[in-house]
């Protein structure tokens, strides 16, 4: 009988030892996909990242091309503005020299 138990003993002990062995291998494979994960993680962050950056470049592109439009139409407008002031200033000369204001 001790014989036996001792048998049963040794017999969960073998398993005992085999689950930590399936467990150690399980941990290392978990380790090894959580490594690949993190790997695809920071790739893909990167790749997200640039895709930013050339948004961000292409955005300032644009903001440029604005700015340089918004200058030239300031410049028109004050073109404009400059000769408005120049033509009523001429009619009120011309209204004077001939008498109408």
């Amino acid at each position: 009988m001790e014989s036996q138990i001792l048998q049963a003993v040794k017999e969960l002990l073998h398993e005992v030892r085999e689950m930590r062995t399936e467990m150690e291998s399980l941990k290392q494979e978990m380790r090894a996909e959580m490594e690949s994960f993190k790997q695809e993680m920071r790739t893909e962050m990167e790749s997200f990242k640039q895709e930013i950056r050339e948004e961000i470049k292409e955005l300032h592109v644009r903001i440029g091309k604005l700015e340089t439009k918004v200058d030239k139409l300031h410049d028109k407008f004050e073109l404009h503005a400059q000769k408005q002031w120049q033509t009523e200033a001429d009619v009120y000369r011309l209204k004077k020299l001939i008498g109408i204001e």
